[in-house]
């Protein structure tokens, strides 16, 4: 089991990210520059109140569920959703990321690995876009489409199982950004990327979560820098995006979010 750091540890590393993190006046290729600027500096902008309204119900939810943790060995696990949701939601900051993410590039399709409570889900699920999500519990998933009918979003397909399995299901299916997360293990993380890629056409986003989240991400994020098939790699400390498009010159940047 990935053992994460501590939040004192975490708190330090996002330190030193931070002062040596670089705006977009440091950076020179158009590629990145444009995300930069229409992606996270414009993040802030992104608004959704019903979005925010159900993060806020699901903190105050005081219901009890049992679910199987695939990410943790397949535990089972009993808590209130409030806790669920405290643990696994994309904070607010990264969620009008992603959401923006969406808005600029106008994927088609999403694949997002892990729905948890749907809450990230519903970011992505923007007007023209069809996303494909998948969660290991039946319960979880459940809960996670209960939000999406309070969000009237009927753009979401939600595949439940472990990954492997559900991946198989989706292997004829092209995405334009592929979003891997929940499960924070280097073996099993790589082993999706490598999958994926079947999945993906040259200007395919790939979103990585919690690169910084223990030495087993770490590990992942530096060996995914140093693939050559990966041309441009963005570290944002929580979220780490890659491009594998090969007329992008091989490039690694480090941006303040």
């Amino acid at each position: 089991m990935a053992k994460r750091y501590s939040k004192s540890k975490i708190a330090y590393k996002y330190f030193k990210y931070f002062l040596s993190a670089k705006s977009k006046h440091a950076v020179h290729s158009p590629f990145t520059y444009n995300f930069v600027d229409n992606v996270v500096t414009s993040a802030f902008g992104f608004r959704s109140r019903k979005i925010e309204r159900e993060r806020k119900r699901l903190l105050k939810s005081s219901e009890v569920i049992d679910f199987k943790d695939f990410g943790k060995q397949g535990n089972v696990f009993r808590r209130e959703i409030s806790s669920i949701a405290k643990n696994a939601l994309k904070s607010k900051k990264y969620a009008q990321l992603l959401g923006q993410t969406v808005k600029f590039y106008k994927p088609k399709k999403v694949l997002e690995l892990w729905t948890s409570l749907g809450l990230t889900t519903a970011c992505l699920a923007q007007k023209n876009t069809e996303v494909i999500t998948i969660e290991g519990d039946p319960t979880v998933a459940k809960k996670a489409k209960e939000v999406w009918e309070k969000l009237k979003l009927n753009n979401i397909t939600c595949i439940v199982g472990d990954f492997d399995s559900a991946l198989d299901s989706v292997k004829e299916q092209v995405f334009d950004i592929i979003y891997i997360d929940g499960n924070h293990h280097y073996t099993p993380t790589m082993r999706y990327f490598k999958i994926l890629q079947k999945n993906a056409h040259p200007s395919t986003l790939f979103i990585f979560d919690d690169i910084h989240y223990s030495k087993e991400m770490e590990r992942v994020w530096t060996e995914l820098k140093n693939m050559h098939k990966v041309r441009v790699s963005i570290d944002l400390f929580f979220l780490g995006f890659i491009s594998l498009d090969e007329s992008l010159s091989k490039q690694d940047y480090v941006i303040r979010y």
